[in-house]
């Protein structure tokens, strides 16, 4: 199910079975640490109203912290569905074009990419306002997705803020204050030429 956070309008996948016994559930956003207390819906689906807010101080220790944008499976890649191999008849890079890293290049090398200041991303952008696990670029075929991780300051493409968006080659994508641009080389297959 969806649930919105009442403060800053924020969208979080919820599990209904995180509710096991219990008719509510109070969670935490980690965008603006609004303190919201959802119900377990009675139908399957939809998007559930907070019936209760409260302020971040009054928090307690059954408080379930959310991620922006985020739903439980971003949490571990073990728990993601398989994807597909990169096409082998293209190349994907990752320019960086402004920032700390300005002039680097990355090989996209699989098909889901992390990118954040933590080492246990594929990407490691120095930058003290990207989060340790900012974004993920992710491929599947010949379209191209980038989706914020639960970011403190967000994912912008084309100058807006966003949780998951579309990105074409050479289109620029922002985080923190680190703009990339993502590239798509078709390769051309050696046996073909003269």
């Amino acid at each position: 199910m969806i649930v919105s956070c009442p403060s800053c309008k924020a969208k979080y996948q919820y599990e209904e079975f995180r509710f096991g016994e219990s008719a509510s559930k109070k969670l935490r956003c980690t965008k603006c640490a609004t303190v919201f207390e959802v119900t377990k819906p009675l139908l399957a689906g939809g998007e559930v109203p907070p019936t209760a807010v409260i302020p971040a101080h009054g928090t307690e220790k059954t408080t379930e912290e959310l991620n922006v944008g985020k739903s439980t499976v971003f949490e571990d890649d073990s728990n993601l569905p398989q994807l597909a191999p990169l096409p082998a008849r293209r190349r994907y890079s990752l320019a960086v074009i402004l920032g700390a890293n300005a002039g680097q290049i990355y090989t996209v090398a699989k098909p889901r990419t992390v990118l954040g200041r933590g080492t246990e991303s594929d990407v490691q952008l120095q930058d003290s306002e990207v989060s340790r696990k900012h974004a993920m670029l992710e491929i599947r075929g010949d379209e191209a997705t980038v989706i914020d991780l639960g970011s403190t300051n967000g994912t912008y493409v084309d100058g807006v803020r966003v949780q998951k968006a579309p990105i074409f080659s050479n289109q620029e994508f922002s985080l923190g204050t680190t703009t990339l641009m993502f590239i798509v080389t078709d390769m051309h297959d050696a046996s073909l030429e003269g």
